[in-house]
């Protein structure tokens, strides 16, 4: 059943491309719905590329600053392109300073660096500029919670180790 699911994918983005090389630009929706049936399809490094196109071609669109933030998810989770990941988030940030996306995207460049880069004094700026500009937002807490852990070994923090051993008791 995947299989077909691709297939169509291919149908589709195929029919997008030939259309698009015709002379008829894609709409920003289009665009959006291409990434979207590639993202689903896990088909992740082409994804990515699209959201970033509709960006690219509609920049002031009304999809740009979603389109960035799932490029970045896509970049850091599924391709592990954490310097890329860094890159989209922060171009969201510059282009989109206001967006519902912009919160969540400051506290994952400093979770990238925290976690994925291990650069611990770029995650701690970033946390600290995030506590700086959203002192009240929902991830305020996780952040703090990053800072007072950052460097930590996962098993020296106190509620994680009791929880891994009330697992292990539990087997």
């Amino acid at each position: 059943m995947k299989k077909i699911g691709l297939i169509v994918t291919g149908l589709i983005v195929g029919f997008q491309l030939v259309t698009a090389g015709c002379g008829k630009k894609m709409t920003e929706e289009q665009y959006f719905t291409q990434a979207q049936q590639l993202e689903q399809n896990e088909n992740f490094a082409k994804a990515a590329d699209i959201y970033l196109s509709l960006y690219k071609r509609y920049p002031s669109g009304t999809r740009g600053d979603e389109a960035l933030f799932r490029a970045a998810i896509i970049q850091s989770n599924q391709l592990k392109q954490f310097p890329l990941a860094i890159e989209s988030h922060r171009r969201l940030l510059r282009a989109f300073p206001k967006s519902k996306y912009a919160a969540q995207s400051l506290f994952m460049i400093g979770f990238v660096y925290a976690n994925d880069l291990k650069d611990l004094n770029k995650a701690r700026e970033t946390y600290a500029e995030f506590l700086t500009k959203y002192p009240t937002n929902e991830l305020a807490s996780s952040v703090r919670w990053e800072l007072d852990n950052l460097g930590k070994d996962i098993n020296s923090i106190n509620f994680l180790a009791g929880a891994k051993s009330d697992s292990t008791r539990s087997k």
